[in-house]
Formats: C-alpha cells, sequence, structure tokens
C-alpha cells in the first residue's frame, strides 16, 4: 500500500506456542468456589483448557490424587492458586497442600501463578510467592493479569469453549445471574468483531522552519488532536498520513518518514524504531479507542468519565433518538422498539435510566470492540424544555449490568444497529483510511441456554439507590 510516495514495510511473526495447555485452579473447597468457578468459566469462555474440583465429589475416589498429580505434573501449563484465608491455611485443607507441593516440584518458570482474592490476615506460606493481587470486588482486573501473563507465556487456547465443563461448575456456585438450563442456544455475544483494520501505520516527521520538532508538547502544539496520533521520539504515530495532517495546518511540513504495515507492526513492533510488539498493541489500541470515542461523540452519544481512567461510559441522551427508541428486529423477525432511556421508582422515588455502555478495544482476544453494558441513573429531566440529564454520584454510575438478560442484550445490540446504520457496518475514520467494524455483535452455538431475568430485576438487583 501506498500514502504520497512511501511504500509500505512488512514485520515478523511471532513463534509457536508451547505444548502444555491446561490451566489446573486449585482453591479452598467449598469456601472459594465462587472465585474459582468464575475464574474457571470466565478462561473456559475464552477457549483455554482448565482443570477446576468445584463439587469435591473425586476426593474419594481410588486413584484420585495419582490423576491430580498427573495433571499437575504431565499436562499443566500454568497451576493457578486462589489465594485466599482459607487456602493459605495448609493445615486445615490438607488437599491445597497436596497440589501445591505437587506444583512446586514441577519446576517450571512461572508456573504457580498466584490470585489474592481477598485481604490475608496472616502470612503466606514460603512455596507461594503472590505476584497477581485482586479484591473480592475487582477479578475482572485479575483476569486481565492473567491474561497477559497466559499470552506473554504462549499458553495454547482453542476456539472452542468446553460448555459441558461450564454446565458443571454453575451449580456448585451461588450465582443467580444465569441459570442454565439444558438446551443448545445460540447465544449473542457483546463483542463487535473487526471487519478490517487500517492497513498502515504511519509514522510522522514533522518540521518548523527547519527544525524537527519532538515530544508530545511540540507535537501537540503543532498537530490538530483529530485524527488521533500517538507520540514515538521524533515520530508521531497515526493511521493518517502526511496529507491528512498538512491539510489542517499550513505551519508545519509535515512527511511521512515511514510507513509499516500494521498487521506486521502488531505481531513484531518495529526493532529498528525500538517498539516491541506490547508497545505496538499498546499504540493501535490508543488509536483506535481515541477515534472510536469521537465518533460516538460525533453521533451524539454523551459520555461520563470513569475516575481515575481516561475510559468513559457512552450514552444516548434523552431525546437524542426519537422517543428514545430504535426499531430493531433479528434477519427475518419483525422490528420491535427497543428503548434506551426509561424510568423507575425505588424508595417512591423516581429515577431517570439510561442504556449505555463501555467499549474497550480488544486486540489480544476478541480482535473487536467489546460493548459492556452499563446503566446511568439520572433524575428525571426535560430535554425538550433545555435541561440535561446529569448523572447521580460514582458508586451509582459504575454499576455493570449483565449480557444474559435478554432485554439489555438485546439494547446491546439495537444501539450496534443504529450506530452502524443501513449498511450494517460501523465506519470510523482516520483521515485516507478507516476503521470497519461489524454493527451485529458476534454470536456462538452454545450446549446450554440460560434463564432471563426481566428488565426491571435487572436494574433493581443492579443499582442500588438507598434512600439516597
Amino acid at each position: 500500500m501506498r500514502c504520497g510516495n512511501v511504500t509500505v514495510e512488512g514485520s515478523p511473526s511471532v513463534a509457536a506456542a508451547t505444548e502444555r495447555r491446561l490451566l489446573f485452579i486449585s482453591h479452598a473447597n467449598p469456601q472459594d468456589n465462587a472465585a474459582a468457578s468464575w475464574f474457571a468459566t470466565q478462561l473456559t469462555l475464552l477457549g483455554y483448557e482448565v482443570w477446576c474440583d468445584l463439587k469435591n465429589t473425586h476426593g474419594g475416589e481410588s486413584g484420585f490424587w495419582l490423576k491430580v498429580q498427573n495433571k499437575i505434573e504431565n499436562e499443566a501449563a500454568k497451576f493457578i492458586f486462589i489465594l485466599s484465608n482459607h487456602s493459605r491455611d495448609f493445615e486445615k485443607k490438607p488437599g491445597v497442600y497436596k497440589e501445591v507441593q505437587a506444583a512446586d516440584n514441577v519446576r517450571l518458570d512461572s508456573f504457580i501463578v498466584p490470585l489474592r482474592i481477598e485481604k490475608l490476615t496472616g502470612s503466606v506460606p514460603i512455596i507461594i510467592g503472590p505476584d497477581i493481587y485482586i479484591n473480592s470486588e475487582n477479578w475482572a482486573e485479575g483476569l486481565r493479569e492473567l491474561l497477559k501473563r497466559l499470552i506473554n507465556d504462549r499458553v495454547p487456547r482453542t476456539n472452542d469453549p468446553d460448555y459441558e465443563k461450564i454446565v458443571s461448575w454453575w451449580p456448585a456456585t451461588t450465582a443467580n445471574t444465569a441459570i442454565v438450563t439444558q438446551e443448545r442456544a445460540t447465544l449473542t455475544s457483546n463483542v463487535l468483531k473487526f471487519e478490517a483494520l487500517p492497513s498502515s501505520v504511519h509514522f510522522l516527521k514533522v518540521m518548523s522552519e527547519g527544525n524537527i520538532l519532538t515530544g508530545r508538547d511540540q507535537l501537540k502544539g503543532a498537530l490538530p488532536s483529530f485524527p488521533p496520533y500517538s507520540v514515538h521520539g521524533n515520530h508521531a504515530v497515526s493511521f493518517a498520513c502526511a496529507n491528512d495532517f498538512q491539510e489542517l495546518t499550513r505551519d508545519f511540513e509535515i512527511t511521512d518518514d515511514i510507513v509499516l504495515e500494521t498487521e506486521g507492526f502488531l505481531k513484531g513492533g518495529s526493532p529498528d524504531l525500538g517498539i516491541s510488539s506490547q508497545t505496538a498493541q499498546n499504540t493501535v489500541t490508543y488509536l483506535l479507542a481515541t477515534a472510536f470515542e469521537k465518533f460516538l461523540a460525533d453521533k451524539g452519544l454523551r459520555n461520563k468519565e470513569v475516575s481515575y481512567s481516561r475510559r468513559k461510559i457512552w450514552f444516548p441522551p434523552s431525546g437524542l433518538l426519537p422517543g428514545n427508541k430504535f426499531s430493531y428486529g433479528e434477519p427475518g423477525q419483525r422490528k420491535a422498539p427497543i428503548w434506551f432511556v426509561g424510568e423507575i421508582s425505588h424508595f417512591k422515588k423516581k429515577f431517570a435510566w439510561h442504556f449505555a455502555v463501555q467499549p474497550t478495544i480488544d486486540l489480544r482476544i476478541h480482535a473487536g470492540i467489546v460493548l459492556t453494558p452499563k446503566a446511568i441513573i439520572t433524575a428525571p429531566c426535560r430535554p425538550d424544555q433545555g435541561e440535561r440529564p446529569v448523572p447521580l454520584d460514582e458508586k451509582r454510575v459504575l454499576k455493570k449490568l449483565t449480557w444474559w438478560n435478554k432485554a439489555w442484550r438485546g439494547k446491546v445490540v439495537a444501539l450496534a444497529a443504529w450506530l452502524g446504520g443501513a449498511e450494517g457496518v460501523i465506519k470510523v475514520p482516520f483521515g485516507y483510511q478507516e476503521l470497519r467494524v461489524a454493527a451485529a455483535p458476534e454470536t456462538f452455538l452454545s450446549a446450554v441456554s440460560y434463564a432471563e431475568k426481566s428488565d426491571d430485576a435487572v436494574i433493581r438487583e443492579n443499582l442500588d439507590l438507598g434512600d439516597a
């Protein structure tokens, strides 16, 4: 590909993964079943092979501990240890101690991966060296850190989750957000898959009166905020080319110094520029996220910033869509109205809810945009009289809604369809290039189905409004 007179260069590929593929989860049973089940389910849905004894029905089997030892010593790629006040007490949990001993005998680098799920009231056994910490309210952060470790260590995974295992794990937990039934079903995810990334990454050189501008401060004063760009040394890194930026400024000379293929850049970075593949992925993620947020803002969505983070929650304000609804129907089905704004009473007070999403660019696992459903809660307002919804305090904004609920899952699908328009494709511009994202979320065939909860039940369970 060319932009101007610059030819795109390639990059090397990534090496093959290791042969061990099993993730062995060790935990205190039954005290830590909820955490073990959650991690086991998430990892299995991501395609990893997981072993986790949640029901404790095999302990009396002949040869059970020989089976456990064989899995740890000969099959496991990682030994994931759910670290808690229960599991650290080896005297009361001799079974856990046996598993940890077997794992310690494997002698593989970074083999034991402790996940701390609560504040410990005593010391950690010397055999455990915890280096991933989460708490009971933030398992998702721990999962993200764990995935980084698994990806960096190239633990193999498949594209077909083992749903039979997931079904066997659910009854061992007290989870009440998804009730499993033994019926095959097509499940709709909250992932919008990339159809095409911008094909080229441009390393731009910016000159002012014959001098090269360097660093974020100098380049910020020279280049417009959009198209988005990142800074690496003497270069502005963007999916837009020099001509795209030159049309927006006349005071600086902008040229394409280096142009790389996006695919090769993501896989191998750029050794010549001192950029690792990890840095390349972070750079591309930032560019895509910034442009997608601009796309949402241009569509009229408003946002609520998340504390201590640049991430935002986006929602259609009241009045953006006629009647605050969008008519949508699956292919071959009649269209039905999907509401994005509504009212609910709680403790005799009225509140307005706005359906919202928190987008996440995921290059490593899903190759798409993950739309996490949220709810923005406000006091009722009159947009026809110029009033604007003001989100309530942070604790009431960040409540996550389960996408297994049919009504709220339908809102994700409808919002994506509205963003995609008649073509069914979300197009995010980057100057001469664009990001193309499927407006229909990814679906997959499941061996099980899930009982649904009502719309209001999900809101009341997840939004603890109290008496405020």
